[in-house]
């Protein structure tokens, strides 16, 4: 858990009392899908009087707009002030950064010799080959050798190898282990080096209390670098007819602190566009004025570094909220919803039951939000002019009072993975629908009958090309599907061409846009059903029709 010291400044104000040295932690944080408010916790015993409480080492990330502090206290506290400030993490880790950069120049040294000792034996493993080349490959003019002397070779060479390429080995296990030390090594001193000087901000309290007595404190704070995406399982059971949908959040942060056992709430709302609607300026326009001439000036000195020092008071809110003001407020409880999903009118949001830990790290986390059984409409769609497939889709209802955002969506018939896809966002009361890919249970063929061209009209100089298909659909299934499969008619662009649908009747089909024909089915089962798409083209003889 992240301390952060709340420490006593020196009592420069008149009637400044001392307080003790008091720990905050991080306690709850809510994660929006742009940020995420963290709130601290720290409490005290406090004498009567003022007492300046600074948190130190908050993240720079901290958006000083979104301060809020609420306290309760026995002793009738009053918050007097509050300041934000700039600051930077004091350098306490250099002793350790220049243990750790002595010990990479060690390991790297070790690494050195190592290489070395690979190129000593692998030198003497080239005067073995050597050696026994020479002796087997004699000069042409030189003697051979003996039986002995190729016996003494060859166990000299045994003997030696043996020796280098157990050498080799140990060399190989030795850089590995070198090379696991200096990875640790220096990924340590980069995370240290890292928080070398790192910009820090730093929230200055300044508390009056009429009476001594315990103060209970919590400062909330909105911090960049947050964000959840949701994510899904969804397992279709056919038995029942019924989806059932895990939601997840997927977390990343890297706010500038680390979150460890807090409790955990994620939230669909979009805070940078709460409150009311902006308001709309006036669009002037006017004769433009003459641009004045660009008078170039000196150089100026470079301007001098300063600290952020931003003031925010005290409101009688009872969430402590700061905005400007000068009077000071007395501290008000602040009460906690516990409810694990909490719908409102434009948002919801998901308290996790178990307190979950995340690095600033940038990593991803996957969290349970919630599970629901939908009720499913199974039903099989085909579009056998392309594929004499039938692919089952489950359609189920947002039966629940919160969104379904859009998000990664995993699809499981029964316990068996089938894809990995997306999901639009689903409101309540709206159809999620699940493609579960192609099912043999139903089977479709289209089939060409006939195509033929005659001549028309009292001359004959018109043509009519007909096309004549057939369409079979088997229910393979021991239960009663629906089944919807779509087929086309030709487009006329143009005056002189005309389509005409000749079977089935208008009143089996429905059409749709660019000539769709839809036939909805149920189908039996074990049962086969077909049907005739036939249609006509007529068009003057004298004109060329391209895509028939």
């Amino acid at each position: 858990m992240q301390r952060t010291l709340l420490a006593v400044a020196i009592a420069t104000l008149p009637g400044l009392a001392a307080a003790a040295g008091l720990a905050s932690s991080i306690n709850a944080v809510t994660v929006y899908q742009d940020r995420a408010v963290v709130t601290r916790a720290a409490s005290s015993e406090l004498a009567a009087g003022e007492h300046e409480l600074v948190l130190e080492k908050l993240p720079a990330s901290l958006q000083e707009n979104s301060l809020q502090v609420s306290a309760k206290s026995s002793g009738q506290a009053t918050l007097l002030d509050v300041r934000v400030r700039d600051a930077f993490q004091a350098d306490t880790a250099n002793d350790r950064v220049k243990q750790l950069e002595e010990q990479i120049r060690k390991l790297q040294g070790q690494q050195s010799a190592l290489e070395d000792e690979a190129a000593v034996l692998d030198n003497q493993r080239e005067l073995v080959a050597m050696m026994q080349r020479g002796a087997t490959e004699p000069a042409k003019d030189g003697p051979r050798p003996t039986l002995e002397e190729l016996k003494a070779i060859q166990s000299l060479s045994a003997d030696t190898l043996s020796r280098v390429l157990a050498g080799l080995r140990h060399v190989a296990e030795q850089r590995e282990d070198l090379e696991r030390q200096l990875s640790a090594a220096q990924g340590e001193l980069d995370r240290l080096q890292g928080q070398i000087n790192r910009r820090t901000k730093t929230v200055t309290l300044r508390v009056n209390l009429a009476r001594a007595g315990k103060l209970d404190l919590n400062v909330s704070y909105a911090v960049a670098g947050a964000r959840w995406t949701p994510a899904y399982d969804a397992r279709l059971r056919p038995a029942d007819r019924s989806v059932d949908l895990g939601y997840f959040g997927v977390i990343r942060q890297n706010s500038g602190e680390d979150w460890n056992n807090v409790k955990l709430t994620l939230s669909t709302a979009r805070p940078a566009l709460g409150g009311g609607a902006p308001k709309l300026n006036p669009w002037i326009i006017d004769v433009a004025a003459p641009r004045p001439p660009i008078i170039p000036e000196p150089a100026a000195a470079p301007a001098p570094v300063m600290r952020n020092d931003t003031r925010v008071r005290a409101s009688p809110k009872a969430s402590a909220e700061m905005a400007a003001g000068d009077a000071a407020y007395a501290l008000e409880d602040v009460k906690e919803s516990t409810a694990a999903v909490q719908a409102e009118a434009t948002s919801a949001s998901f308290q996790i039951r178990a307190p979950a830990t995340l690095p600033s790290d940038n990593s991803a986390q996957r969290v349970a939000i919630t599970t629901a059984k939908l009720p499913a409409t199974l039903q099989y769609q085909s579009t056998p002019a392309l594929r004499e497939a039938a692919f089952l889709t489950a359609l189920a209802s947002n039966g629940t009072d919160y969104p379904f955002l859009a998000g990664t969506l995993n699809t499981f018939l029964d316990d068996a993975f089938v894809a990995a896809s997306s999901m639009k966002t689903v409101m309540p009361g709206e159809k999620l629908e699940l493609a579960l890919g192609a099912d043999d249970g139903i089977s479709i063929k289209r089939q060409l009958v006939n195509r033929f061209t005659e001549s028309t009209g009292f001359s004959g100089n018109g043509k009519r090309v007909t096309y004549e298909y057939k369409i079979t659909v088997k229910n393979n299934k021991t239960t009663k599907e629906q089944v919807t499969f779509k087929d086309r008619l030709p487009i006329s662009r143009n005056e002189k061409i005309e389509v005409k649908l000749l079977s089935p009747a208008e009143r089996d089909i429905k059409r749709e846009d660019d000539g769709v024909l839809v036939w909805n089915w149920d189908m039996e089962p074990g049962k086969s059903r077909d049907v005739v798409l036939k249609f006509s083209i007529d068009y003057p003889g004298n004109i060329d029709v391209s895509g028939i």
